[in-house]
């Protein structure tokens, strides 16, 4: 499979656009989201809509990872467990599961700093820390989904980002005096890598606020905010947050 531009897309337009799933199904799913607080993927798995291995192969595509097509019928046999929790960035989950060691992640995010255009998965897909098929069973599990690796198949080709795609600022704000100090702590195109970063810095720095604002040329979106304050976190979850993330980045119970 040749290199192709891999822009950001959020994981329903691609279950659609891969006739995955039909766009009256996503937005069904979405409603129940946006009620329950529950992962999107959990919710289709669950009510039979997308099977674990499709959800699994998309979620690698959102990180630049495509696997190749899979050689047996995808269904709810690669259903296994996996609880519902609060969101874990996919590093620290790859580290507690063993499947990445602590120096090649630790390398992998000295190389995205150097060149945010990356995504963390192609890093370590690329670098032969992991394969594609235990990348994409990881961030199923991150969604909310059991997926054993054996039912993805081995091969996968990384894809680069293509030039001039949006990219996702985190910005830590501190509230003083004066007007509020916003200070940009992360830049990417991945907008799950966004959401792992602050999702990681509020855990451990427990700011006044976050949040995560999208620039593509001289437009500017703030697509996120997370504060203290829980009422404030919770007033800003929209529908449009769950259709980007796949999940409500509100409830993520942080600083509680």
């Amino acid at each position: 499979m040749d290199h192709a531009h891999f822009p950001w897309r959020p994981l329903g337009t691609l279950l659609v656009e891969d006739d995955l799933l039909a766009a009256a199904e996503l937005e069904l799913a979405l409603d129940e989201q946006q009620r329950t607080g529950r992962l999107l993927g959990q919710i289709l798995v669950a009510q039979g809509q997308v099977s674990p291995v499709d959800l699994a192969r998309a979620l690698a595509r959102q990180h630049g990872v495509e696997l190749a097509s899979p050689t047996q019928p995808a269904g709810r046999p690669g259903l296994v467990e996996a609880p519902e929790r609060r969101w874990r960035p996919l590093g620290s989950l790859l580290l507690s599961k063993g499947v990445l060691a602590e120096p090649a992640l630790r390398g992998a995010l000295a190389v995205q700093r150097e060149h945010p255009e990356r995504r963390l998965g192609e890093l370590l897909v690329d670098g032969g820390h992991l394969s594609g098929a235990t990348l994409a069973a990881v961030l199923a599990e991150q969604h909310g989904v059991g997926v054993e690796p054996q039912k993805l198949d081995v091969e996968a080709v990384t894809v680069p980002v293509a030039v001039g795609q949006p990219t996702y600022e985190v910005c830590a704000v501190a509230y003083g005096a004066g007007d509020p100090q916003r200070t940009v702590i992360y830049r990417g195109p991945n907008l799950l890598d966004a959401a792992d970063f602050a999702c990681e810095y509020v855990d451990r720095e427990y700011p006044d606020a976050v949040e995560i604002e999208r620039r593509a040329g001289l437009e500017r979106e703030t697509v996120w905010t997370y504060s203290r304050d829980r009422a404030a976190a919770e007033a800003s979850s929209s529908k449009s947050l769950v259709e980007t993330f796949g999940f409500d980045p509100t409830r993520w119970g942080v600083g509680s």
